[in-house]
């Protein structure tokens, strides 16, 4: 073999290489996360499904830690309210420090009044048993509550 054709070999071999390299980083970076946010996407919501069975209520009870698994689905959960946080037009109650990763609670001001004064105050601190649906908005795990009728403090 000449020295041109080793050369081309090995220059051959170094780019299928970086070939498989970046498939596999693109794989690894882009594609899995791009699937799972599509999954995500077709469990919150079916427009196949119609209205009225979306609404339906399965009453699942479930562990909040758990709450990724059951995204769209209606659910009950329990757990303490660790921390809290009001911007006057949302208020968040969350199960966990860390609420990027995990279940919260959301108000919308237009339910402020069918709520306690300062619900970021009155639920703080209280164990509390929540039923509603599980939705993902913005990456993050929540159940949007309208009422309340969907929390009750146990303690």
């Amino acid at each position: 073999m000449n020295e041109k054709t080793k050369d081309f070999i090995l220059k051959t071999f170094v780019v299928v290489i970086a070939v498989i390299i970046i498939l596999f980083f693109t794989n690894y970076w882009i594609i899995k996360p791009l699937q799972e946010v599509k999954n995500i996407a077709v469990t919150s919501f079916n427009p196949e499904v119609k209205k009225h069975e979306w609404r339906e209520k399965e009453n699942i009870k479930i562990d909040w830690k758990d709450a990724d698994k059951y995204i769209g689905k209606y659910v009950i959960t329990e757990g303490e309210i660790i921390s809290s946080y009001n911007n006057g037009r949302v208020c968040y109650l969350n199960f966990h420090k860390d609420y990027k990763k995990y279940l919260s609670l959301v108000i919308f001001a237009s339910s402020f009044k069918k709520f306690p004064q300062n619900p970021e105050k009155f639920y703080l601190g209280k164990k509390v048993k929540v039923e509603g649906r599980i939705k993902i908005y913005n990456a993050r795990l929540e159940i949007i509550l309208e009422s309340d009728e969907q929390i009750k403090i146990l303690r």
